[in-house]
């Protein structure tokens, strides 16, 4: 190098080398602080890759003359991209496996950061980029990042760094935004009835357990301590089952309760539609009647199968104890009808029952939401609106992803992939969805 280029001083070259080198080391940290994010997805890890890296950048921005500048700026346009290939990725493949996608963004921004890093390293070694070749490759950067951001975001500052306040919505359009965004949240999670699901899932992995374990271990059939260990571990899945079933109903007349009012219509509507499904579904009925006996154990109400065979899969099932549970409806005041099991010539498959009411308590859903959710269609038009104020998804992806954008009050919702392809199915007609 030149001794043009070593000259010391305010300003000096000398300066700009140790300031690169610093950022070069932050660099190198923000590397290795992506391998400890814990997320869940792939939007997720973005979030908190931006998060990081931002809050590096605004703590200390480097002067816009200087080389460690592209660095900054380097950081944040890497991120942008792999949340945007994310978002891409997501519409491309919507069923793909999250942990997959999380994996392929993570390895592409790290071989993105790592290009950055090795072209620092060479300024380094080398010779820093020339003051005009500095200025031109960060507002070829800012204006990568501005074109993301998309109408309604503010400009990049002075710095080339931080964005400004982005959202001019008054307290009650953001309310309502938020309002009918956190609605149609709720209804899609739908997380009573995936916790139903979760449960059913998990039981099924104890059977699956059971049955290898039967494969395996042929001559422990008849072994007590082994024969207690699988029956605590299905008893254990079968009160989660339907203890998630119970909290279903329980749960739902509650929140229609809290929407609308005790003794409300619609609270009336959704418990009446609960008992429906009892009066006429069989297996739910003594499904939700046999998590008392099940929970205080030490009864018969159900009989354990753990039957290894030669030849063939082993027979793993569990059966209602018709004759106990009869005598059990009898004790109760509710109008359970014991007789009804009487003339039943064997003892129902308590597996079979789980699977029977699947399809019944998903349709329930879709009636209880109708009740719960009765402005879907204003909610998704008000989402549609949002949307169109910002440009587009993007623009609002780049509203919270802009440093100092995240978890302000005055922000409108960022919308989960979920809600908006929800938004999306409803009305086609969003050219900017």
């Amino acid at each position: 190098m030149d001794a043009e280029r070593l000259r010391d001083g305010p300003g000096g070259f000398a300066e700009d080398g140790q300031r690169l080198a610093v950022w070069v080391d932050r660099l190198d940290a923000f590397l290795l602080a992506l391998d400890a994010i814990d997320a869940d997805d792939a939007f997720d890890f973005c979030a908190a890759g931006w998060e990081i890296w931002q809050s590096t950048v605004v703590a200390d921005p480097p002067p816009e003359t200087s080389a460690a500048v592209l660095v900054a700026l380097g950081g944040l346009q890497a991120v942008s991209h792999a949340l945007t290939a994310s978002t891409l990725e997501y519409y491309r493949a919507p069923d793909a496996p999250e942990r997959s996608r999380l994996t392929a963004v993570h390895a592409s921004l790290k071989t993105c950061l790592g290009s950055l890093r090795h072209e620092s390293a060479w300024w380094l070694s080398e010779g820093l980029p020339a003051a005009e070749e500095i200025k031109a490759r960060s507002a070829t950067i800012v204006a990568s990042l501005q074109a993301t951001n998309a109408t309604g975001a503010a400009p990049i500052s002075d710095s080339g760094i931080v964005f400004d306040k982005v959202c001019a919505l008054t307290d009650n359009e953001n309310r309502r935004y938020r309002e009918a965004y956190g609605r149609l949240r709720r209804m899609l999670n739908r997380e009573l009835l995936q916790h139903i699901t979760d449960e059913s899932d998990a039981l099924s992995d104890v059977v699956t357990e059971i049955v290898l374990d039967l494969q395996a271990s042929r001559e422990s059939t008849f072994d007590a301590a082994v024969m207690e260990q699988r029956t605590s571990k299905m008893r254990s899945a079968l009160i989660a089952v339907t203890a998630a079933l119970h909290d279903y109903r329980e749960q739902s007349v509650n929140a229609a309760t809290r929407t609308f009012g005790h003794y409300s219509a619609q609270a009336r509507a959704v418990e009446a539609l609960f008992s429906h499904l009892k009066e006429s579904s069989f297996d739910y009925r003594w499904l939700d009647e046999l998590h008392e006996p099940l929970q205080c154990g030490g009864n018969p109400a159900v009989r354990y199968q753990f039957t290894a065979r030669r030849h063939g899969e082993p027979d793993v099932d569990v059966h209602m104890n018709r004759d106990y549970m009869a005598r059990f409806a009898k004790t109760k005041t509710t109008w359970l009808r014991g007789d009804e099991l009487a003339t039943m010539t064997r003892d129902r498959s308590v597996l079979d029952m789980i699977k029977a009411i699947q399809p019944k308590v998903n349709s329930l859903q879709a009636q209880v939401d109708k009740i719960l959710y009765p402005t879907v269609a204003e909610d998704v038009a008000a989402v549609k609106e949002l949307i169109e104020r910002f440009g587009g998804q993007k623009g609002l992806d780049a509203l919270h992803y802009a440093p100092g954008g995240k978890h302000k009050p005055w922000m409108p919702p960022h919308l989960s992939p979920r809600v908006l392809s929800f938004v999306r199915s409803f009305d086609m007609a969003g050219s900017l969805l």
